[in-house]
């Protein structure tokens, strides 16, 4: 088994891997005791970086070759910021990470081993999800087990003073006056609205808007006024 970092599979460097994976990252969760209470109160926190831990094992043909390997996978392994990390055994899922810390390499003879700590962004993620708005509705079945942050690409076909999709009693609307051909986009991940790639934030409705998440499994998104655009509502599925 491998991995694969930054665009590179180990095994390009001759590299064996076994990964060890936590079942769960951990909560930042707090927990206050209070004199005369019986037990602790809770506040639930956010989950934590996922440590994946991998071990490297290698053997090259002669000693100069040994630490021309070492070089070169220790360029791979560095990298200023975080990358996409693949492990073969997960197909269709991939983590966001960097090494962890210095890591120390064990040499006996040829035989080389080290271990690499990978510190990721807690969830797991799969391939971007595309649905295109069907008469001004759409049902997005979100993959993951855990909420998920969707954008929306809005090209105007007809003259509009706004714009909204809401999901359930939870909506987003932009108060502009489009006109046809105008383009928007709408990303709830970093709270940012364009209108034709410019930032528009003065026209969200900030009074009553609420930037909501797909939930996992299906998710009615609508969108009002009709018959006046063509949407596509695109979402990374996530796990914890």
């Amino acid at each position: 088994m491998g991995i694969t970092f930054n665009g590179i599979h180990s095994s390009n460097f001759g590299l064996g891997a076994k990964v060890i994976r936590p079942l769960l990252p951990g909560n930042s969760d707090a927990y206050i005791d209070v004199h005369g209470r019986a037990g602790s109160i809770l506040f639930p926190g956010k989950p934590k970086d996922r440590f994946i831990p991998v071990e490297f094992g290698f053997m090259p043909g002669s000693r100069g070759l040994f630490r021309l390997k070492v070089w070169e996978f220790s360029g791979w392994l560095n990298t200023e910021e975080r990358k996409i990390l693949i492990i073969d055994d997960e197909p269709g899922k991939y983590y966001i990470g960097k090494v962890e810390d210095q890591v120390d390499l064990e040499q006996a003879y040829l035989l080389g081993k080290f271990t690499a700590t990978f510190r990721c962004e807690p969830f797991a993620y799969g391939p971007e999800q595309t649905t295109e708005f069907t008469d001004d509705a759409v049902t997005v079945n979100n993959l993951g087990s855990q909420i998920a942050p969707p954008r929306f690409s809005v090209i105007f076909t007809a003259a509009a003073t706004e714009w909204k999709v809401a999901l359930s009693t939870e909506y987003i609307r932009v108060v502009h006056a489009f006109q046809s051909g105008d383009s928007m986009e709408v990303n709830i991940a970093t709270g940012a609205v364009l209108i034709n790639g410019t930032q528009a934030m003065d026209d969200l409705d900030w009074q009553n808007s609420r930037f909501f998440n797909l939930a996992p499994g299906s998710n009615s998104l609508v969108i009002t006024p009709t018959d006046v655009c063509a949407v596509t509502v695109k979402y990374t599925p996530r796990w914890l």
